[in-house]
């Protein structure tokens, strides 16, 4: 999962990867779906959910979703989406959403809005803590 990270852009020391990803998998909000070949990770979907009070239900988010730059077109992100918005359907969230960067190729390729994702006029604020 490390290299499919890497695909993101995200580097890490390793071991702090390997603890949050082991704390990500273990954390009761938190579901991770895998595409494999054998033992070969092909991608992946993070997915969270939460309570939210304005929704006055369930937020999912799309955490991440990444397949590796080898098998990108299969149609692997597609199948990995699709699980996302399934186990949203089944914790009977209000909605999903997804945080993209408009320099992304996905974002450029239109792969969320082609599966019915729609970008709305949002700012996202953020402070860096590390």
């Amino acid at each position: 999962m490390r290299r499919l990270l890497k695909d993101l852009g995200y580097t890490g020391e390793s071991r702090a990867t390997d603890e949050t990803v082991s704390h990500v998998l273990k954390h009761p909000e938190a579901v991770v779906f895998v595409a494999a070949a054998g033992l070969d990770v092909l991608g992946y979907v993070a997915v969270s959910v939460r309570p939210q009070m304005r929704l006055a239900g369930l937020l999912a988010s799309v955490d991440e979703l990444v397949v590796g730059t080898t098998r990108r077109g299969e149609g692997i992100g597609t199948k990995l989406l699709e699980a996302a918005v399934a186990h949203a359907k089944n914790m009977h969230c209000k909605r999903i959403d997804v945080l993209q960067s408009r320099a992304r190729e996905s974002y450029l390729r239109g792969f969320y809005q082609k599966h019915h994702f729609v970008e709305v006029d949002t700012a996202v604020m953020r402070i860096d803590l590390t």
